[in-house]
């Protein structure tokens, strides 16, 4: 088992890899758009993968090394993810058909190799997890607890990863 206090980043990968679905969020101008995407991680390479089509705002809106927010929650689980990072738009028919699985098959029928589906390419640069232990009766406690003492709960783990 991995020590996550000696090695935070192994957690934030292992947390990734267990939640898989996040809100990608781009800018176009002062607008921010956020959409659900399936996160295909990448821990070696340090990059999380998206199969997407090409033709859309998401794509237009990233080009080629713009700023994006990855945002991964598990409710259940109190985790929660959000990393910063830079994405650009690739077509990597290798890439596509590794990813490949029956999520991106009923999204995108078509197929890996069709002209109009491609990738996004997340380098993440940094990343904060925060990571409740506790179960939901725990969790509980621990508000009623802060709500009689006033003072904050403090049975969340949070941690900063810088990815650079």
């Amino acid at each position: 088992m991995p020590d996550h206090d000696a090695h935070p980043e192994t957690k934030l990968w292992d947390l990734i890899e267990d939640i898989r679905i996040c809100m990608l969020a781009t800018s176009r101008g002062d607008v921010i758009e956020s959409r659900p995407m399936s996160a295909y991680p990448e821990r070696d390479g340090r990059v999380i993968w998206f199969i997407t089509p090409l033709d859309t705002d998401k794509t237009h809106e990233i080009g080629d090394g713009e700023a994006v927010n990855l945002a991964f929650a598990d409710k259940d689980d109190s985790t929660y993810v959000a990393v910063v990072g830079h994405a650009r738009v690739v077509r990597d028919v290798a890439k596509q058909k590794e990813l490949w699985n029956a999520f991106a098959e009923a999204w995108l029928p078509q197929g890996p190799e069709a002209e109009n589906v491609g990738l996004i390419r997340v380098d993440p640069v940094r990343a904060t997890f925060w990571d409740s232990p506790s179960s939901t009766v725990a969790q509980l406690w621990e508000v009623a607890k802060a709500n009689v003492t006033q003072t904050p709960p403090d049975n969340d783990e949070v941690r900063a990863v810088n990815l650079r």
